[in-house]
């Protein structure tokens, strides 16, 4: 009998959807599992361009964040257009989970960052596991906003802290120090502290497991002995496609200096290659991600925390353009800095000038290299979906 899974990602971006796919194909190691994705925005796209991988998606009402036109998150639109809609908002999510949950009587629930689902969860007495790298949320003050930034941000950080405490288990696929990247966003009272596992990062594919770099390239049509850049382009709509404009002017003016792979995030187009300009390649999606980031010199990040940790994994130095006002990527672009992995570079001083400058810097090696080889021996160590897999079918009473 087919063990009964419901997963309840963030539909923000990506990378929630991923992991938990990668955490449901270890599961699929122990038995035959029947998988349920219940998420909104690009979260569901995800699902339902990878309906021929099994992966069956449930609709959820959304949680928006208003952006700019430039990719920021309009910090004061979505305070005003949240606030007086989140009882509405959460409702509604609760609402949907239940009514799932009753449906399909889930043998285990896998939240990953989605509070709501670890209360409906709960509610009916499932046993429930939760994936998140954000224990603690920061709001940008903005001076107009500044006591109401201030009001939210404590109101969230209480309420989201007692809601996470009631999963079973709680998991942060993060390094262990001295490389977490999180560390700022797990600065929490010691009680809640000590329920979080550190698992590491989750990869669907390890390093060894792939073909050398200089293969790789060749098999993507590039150059294997010139550097090539990695873009993989992740977040909200708005977000993607401000910051793609941006870098595709920017790596066009350095297409005779590097080679350039630019991955747009977008998997529900049909054609997998948008634009072929020989040393810069341009597409809508890339099916290999791990290929591409093994393939890599340099990765050009927005600092999402997945896409920060692979990289580390896989021993490649990135430059981080975090959003503005996106205080998560902004501290993660910052820790990576810190623990000697990154160069970050802020949005508004995105030029060829800066770019090539920042590129040329990492491709000469040095210290970040050695933090590099660190983190990619310890990541060699870990295995963070096995483990999670492992404690999820624990949870759900071993394989049905």
């Amino acid at each position: 009998m087919a063990l009964r899974a419901y997963f309840a990602p963030c539909g923000m971006g990506l990378g929630h959807v991923a992991r938990c796919e990668v955490v449901l194909e270890r599961l699929r190691e122990h038995g035959p599992v029947k998988a349920y994705f219940a998420t909104y925005n690009e979260g569901l796209s995800y699902v339902q361009a990878s309906a021929s991988s099994g992966l069956r998606g449930l609709r959820i009402p959304s949680l928006e964040v208003v952006m700019k036109k430039n990719g920021e998150v309009d910090v004061e639109r979505t305070l005003l257009k949240m606030t007086p809609r989140l009882v509405k908002i959460v409702g509604g999510q609760l609402a949907h989970d239940l009514s799932y949950m009753l449906s399909i009587q889930p043998d285990v629930v896998v939240s990953d960052t989605r509070a709501v689902a670890v209360l409906a969860a709960k509610a009916l007495g499932l046993p429930c596991a939760c994936i998140l790298n954000q224990v603690r949320i920061y709001i940008p003050r903005k001076r107009r906003m500044l006591r109401a930034s201030r009001l939210a941000e404590a109101g969230i950080i209480a309420l989201l802290g007692q809601i996470w405490l009631l999963a079973d288990e709680l998991f942060v696929p993060d390094f262990p120090e001295p490389f977490t990247i999180s560390s700022m966003n797990l600065k929490v009272p010691e009680r809640f502290k000590r329920k979080l596992r550190l698992v590491g990062p989750i990869l669907a594919r390890k390093p060894e497991d792939l073909p050398g770099r200089e293969e790789l390239k060749e098999k993507l049509g590039f150059e294997p002995d010139e550097p090539l850049i990695f873009v993989p382009i992740s977040g909200p709509v708005r977000e993607r496609a401000y910051f793609a404009e941006v870098i595709i002017n920017v790596l066009s003016k350095l297409k005779d200096e590097f080679q350039a792979l630019i991955s747009l995030g977008e998997p529900g187009r049909e054609r997998e290659l948008a634009r072929d300009y020989g040393p810069l390649k341009i597409f809508n999606w890339v099916r290999d991600f791990y290929a591409c980031l093994k393939a890599c010199d340099v990765a050009i990040v927005r600092g999402g925390h997945g896409t920060v940790t692979k990289c580390m994994a896989y021993g490649r130095p990135m430059l981080v353009v975090p959003p503005p006002s996106h205080t998560e990527k902004m501290m993660n672009a910052l820790r990576a800095k810190e623990v000697g992995v990154a160069k970050v570079l802020l949005q508004k001083r995105l030029s060829a000038k800066n770019v090539r400058r920042a590129i040329k810097e990492l491709l000469e090696g040095g210290e970040h290299e050695r933090r590099l080889r660190e983190a990619e021996r310890r990541a060699a160590e870990l295995d963070a979906a096995g483990e999670i897999a492992r404690a999820v079918l624990r949870l759900a009473g071993g394989p049905k």
